[in-house]
């Protein structure tokens, strides 16, 4: 028979811990999430930032990962940024079926953050780590909004 261990006061067990409380009136993930889909739908590129200790917050959220802070101001971000990482999807799947290629990227925000993309590029194989891309809105898809990028040179011909 093993003897367990007391817990420290920081680790005791907190009845009701993980269960969802009333929000008293301050901003859902819900609500943060939908204040980002339509700044896309009207082709801005905002972020809440939190006002406590600075953190630009990227996936939006109601609370900032690093404090934990409620405290929240969006931001407009300038839509610049780098490929940090990509892949080219050439079969897409239920609603992507039918229109790959298609690339989908990480990408290095100038104001720091790395935020997952669809890259609206004419020739994928074009596309390399450390292309320069810029924000060209989002693509309604279905009830949401598709964050999308383009290179800023020549990867994408004007239609």
């Amino acid at each position: 028979m093993h003897e367990q261990r007391s817990r420290s006061p920081a680790h005791a067990v907190r009845p009701g811990a993980g269960v969802p409380q009333d929000t008293g009136g301050r901003m859902s993930n819900d609500l943060v999430l939908t204040r980002f889909q339509d700044g896309l739908a009207e082709r801005k590129l905002e972020l809440p930032r939190c006002t406590d200790c600075g953190t630009l917050i990227w996936y939006p959220r109601a609370r900032c990962p690093h404090c934990m802070s409620e405290n929240l101001a969006w931001e407009q971000l300038s839509g610049t940024g780098t490929v940090y990482s990509y892949t080219v999807n050439r079969r897409g799947q239920g609603e992507y079926a039918g229109k790959d290629p298609f690339v989908i990227a990480y990408i290095e925000l100038a104001e720091g953050p790395r935020v997952l993309s669809h890259v609206d590029i004419d020739d994928p194989g074009a596309l390399r780590v450390g292309t320069t891309v810029r924000f060209s809105g989002g693509v309604a898809e279905g009830e949401k909004v598709r964050l999308t990028f383009e290179p800023e040179e020549n990867g994408k011909e004007k239609r």
